[in-house]
């Protein structure tokens, strides 16, 4: 029998959302879903709302609520992640302590300070996650949804856990390239391989045609001035992408293909566009800033959950998030064609084998089938190389509780060395554990000032 296990339940819309793409797909009804967070009353508001949803469209749920995360997974065939360490606290101190080193964050989640402090502080929950998975449901699939990305698979990988990392932005950035081109979205074929959120767009095309110079032309004249583009500030137009790409726009004028991020994320990854508040202005005239969308959602759960479930009493459809179904393909329903972040095993030829990459899968009844994309472009798989560098050093230090070479993984981030001297990435570094050490696992919390 198929067992859905969401950890990290209480979230505020996003297990919702997974829940209700089960009950979307046919080939999901039966299937027993359980609902897990340590905060049993968060995990209610959302067991309650998914029956809900389920009750107005006339399906069955078999739905279990728990805190008890062996109960949860006792016989789990399929294990989402959806939870955070630390919360907004955490988050809070990831973005402010690095802006007053001036490393200046938008997300914070991926690579930077804090993507690495989001994943070391998550690792203690990782270990009793996968001690209790061995034990329990060994043959289990993890469909792994948290940031950073790459260090959680990797870390999981190294484990003993079957991984798969998901992760929406590739099929967003289609759709924003699509709307740069003018094209309907379906009309776009593509494909895309590197590592998370810098994945390149290797192939694009529509009818046949390629658009890769029809792309680089649309954003010459739109964003580059050397060109005669400009960005504008777009006053009450979507900030997160679409108007706001000149940093997509420069780096596929110097790389040659578009990234899979947006400019305000993209913009983090590497030291050319952030290093001051000037550049950054110049970049990004209008501001995107998930501290504050996060701050300003806090102590909304309840009307945001409402609203949701409005929505979805009135249609129900997939969401477009892969990890639903991967599950129905994997247990018998139709086959998918998605997007994974596994180890490198043979996917990209030019990236390590300790990688994390991310590239194009089958999924059927016999599982998840990556597909072998030859070799990047050298210079794509050279700026992909510098995410590869921290987040193999963070994963290592980890699973060797080293605290120096925590420390040194640090001033491997391409933004943090453009901006600060070694110095001061030792002293921010110690700031940060010292911050969370409510959250870090012990061989760090005992780290001397």
């Amino acid at each position: 029998m198929t067992r859905i296990v969401i950890t990290g339940a209480g979230g505020m819309t996003f297990p919702l959302t997974l829940t209700a793409d089960l009950l979307a797909l046919p080939a999901l009804h039966g299937a027993a879903l359980v609902l897990h967070d340590p905060d049993l009353a968060r995990a209610t508001r959302t067991a309650h709302a998914a029956q809900a949803v389920a009750e107005a469209h006339h399906l069955p749920l078999d739905l279990t609520v728990t805190d008890d995360r062996r109960a949860a997974l006792h016989g789990a065939t399929h294990v989402l992640l959806t939870f955070q360490v630390g919360g907004l606290a955490a988050y809070r101190t990831d973005l402010d302590i690095p802006r007053r080193y001036g490393v200046d964050c938008v997300a914070g989640d991926t690579l930077n300070p804090g993507g690495v402090m989001r994943f070391v502080r998550s690792t203690p929950a990782f270990e009793a996650l996968a001690q209790d998975v061995l034990a329990l449901c060994p043959d289990a699939l993890i469909l792994n949804y948290t940031n950073p990305m790459a260090m959680n698979c990797l870390y999981l990988h190294r484990l003993g856990l079957r991984v798969v990392g998901l992760c929406h932005s590739i099929p967003g950035t289609a759709q924003v390239i699509s709307a740069l081109l003018g094209l309907n979205g379906q009309d776009l074929t593509y494909r895309a391989a590197g590592i998370n959120h810098q994945a390149w767009f290797l192939e694009l095309s529509s009818g046949g045609i390629d658009l890769q110079e029809r792309l680089r032309t649309t954003l010459r004249e739109r964003f580059l001035p050397s060109w005669g583009g400009t960005t504008p500030w777009t006053e009450g137009a979507a900030t997160y992408s679409g108007g706001q790409e000149r940093v997509r726009a420069e780096l596929m004028e110097t790389f040659g293909y578009f990234t899979s991020e947006s400019s305000h994320h993209a913009s983090e990854y590497v030291p050319y566009f952030r290093a001051s508040p000037a550049s950054t202005q110049a970049q990004l005239p209008r501001r995107w800033d998930y501290l504050r969308t996060a701050q300003a959602s806090a102590g909304q759960e309840e009307v945001q959950t409402r609203e949701t479930v409005s929505r979805l009493r009135g249609k129900l459809e997939p969401s477009g998030e892969f990890g639903m179904p991967i599950i129905a393909a994997h247990t018998g329903g139709p086959p998918a064609e998605i997007y994974v972040n596994v180890q490198n095993d043979g996917w990209i030829d030019n990236l390590p084998p300790e990688a994390c990459v991310e590239v194009p899968a089958h999924v059927d009844t016999g599982g998840v089938h990556p597909a072998k994309m030859g070799r990047l472009p050298g210079v794509c798989a050279g700026l992909n190389l510098t995410g590869i560098a921290l987040q193999t050093a963070v994963v290592d230090a980890v699973l060797q509780r080293d605290v120096q070479a925590l420390i040194g993984a640090f001033a491997l981030d391409p933004l943090t060395a453009r901006v600060l001297d070694l110095p001061r990435i030792r002293q921010m570094a110690r700031e940060l554990m010292h911050a969370q050490a409510r959250w870090m696992p012990p061989w760090v919390r005992g780290l001397p000032a």
